[in-house]
């Protein structure tokens, strides 16, 4: 069932004639650790909207349409989706007893669809997520295949993980740049601010960002990276493809509120030692390449503990490589 999903997921993605696709990976790995936040991967498409749109895109702009979203014919409409896993984990891995005095194992699959609305300073997305958690969520066999790949020792507390329970998320998210010039002769700058909201039964927050970034020669996009596995922003051509090598580093604090969330909140119920911090804060450092219509990026993230009985700083590192067509 799980590999007809994958499948039928991908020949989708390959039918809707991608303008700009992305993958994003964030494991524990590549900051030498081997936190709660083990691994999340996104994989998104966004169609470009300059030229004739494709039946997806219309359904969308026509459901937008049907439920009153404000169109405006002075700006650009983009719409994508994307495929996104999660996987959390207690800190000792070789234990196949619940461990009470920690995180739960837990897993969550979702597929996104979104709307853009913007112009080349501002954007506003829409998006709604349905997902699945528990053992059809694939985080199982994905951590064990991982660790099998790069000489680690195998969870041994998957039968343990959190039961199945399927969600329905809402997104609402707004972005500008507040300031793009440049610095001294030859390097360019920007500053990006952004704040949303998300609701449904995975989970209930509101966050708010902001981002400094400077380099050369790179692609004038929305500094967009978080919430987590949410960067779809980024991807929109604000800018037109640069020729040659560019280079940019960017720096960020975000904030968030966590109301709920479904891990989290359904672990402290079955018991678990994982009572959530409310207020939440994350340092983000990247660095990333452009060439022609590709996009390397490498980044570290130090976010404040989940729960409150976390004392520790966890640093979480990935990458992402983006391509437009």
């Amino acid at each position: 069932m799980k590999k007809k999903l994958l499948v039928g997921t991908l020949f989708f993605a390959l039918s809707l004639e991608a303008d700009s696709v992305s993958f994003t990976f964030y494991n524990d790995f590549f900051a030498g650790s081997d936190g709660h936040f083990t691994n999340g991967a996104v994989l998104s498409w966004l169609e470009d909207g300059k030229e004739k749109k494709n039946n997806y895109t219309n359904m969308l702009l026509s459901l937008a349409q049907y439920i009153s979203l404000p169109l405006d014919s002075s700006k650009h409409y983009n719409t994508g989706f994307s495929l996104e896993q999660t996987i959390v984990t207690p800190e000792n891995t070789q234990l196949a007893t619940p461990q009470y005095n920690d995180f739960s194992y837990a897993g969550y699959l979702a597929l996104s669809g979104f709307l853009f609305k913007w112009d080349e300073k501002s954007f506003t997305e829409y998006s709604v997520e349905a997902g699945i958690m528990g053992k059809y969520s694939g985080a199982e066999f994905v951590q064990k295949t991982f660790h099998k790949v790069i000489g680690n020792e195998q969870p041994q507390g998957w039968d343990t993980q959190l039961s199945t329970r399927y969600t329905l998320n809402l997104l609402l998210q707004h972005g500008m740049k507040s300031w793009q010039g440049n610095v001294g002769d030859t390097l360019q700058a920007d500053w990006f601010n952004h704040y949303g909201v998300t609701l449904g039964n995975f989970n209930v927050s509101a966050f708010a960002g902001s981002a400094i970034r400077i380099g050369q020669n790179y692609v004038q996009n929305f500094n967009a990276h978080y919430p987590y596995l949410k960067g779809e922003a980024s991807l929109l051509g604000v800018d037109s493809i640069k020729h040659g090598f560019g280079w940019s580093a960017s720096t960020g604090l975000e904030t968030k509120v966590l109301a709920y969330s479904a891990i989290l909140d359904r672990a402290d119920n079955n018991g678990y030692a994982v009572h959530k911090n409310i207020l939440n804060a994350l340092v983000h450092l990247s660095g990333s390449i452009y060439y022609n219509q590709h996009k390397f990026r490498l980044f570290y993230e130090i976010p404040t503990p989940y729960i409150q009985e976390d004392h520790t700083i966890n640093i979480i590192g990935g990458f992402e490589y983006s391509y437009r067509f």
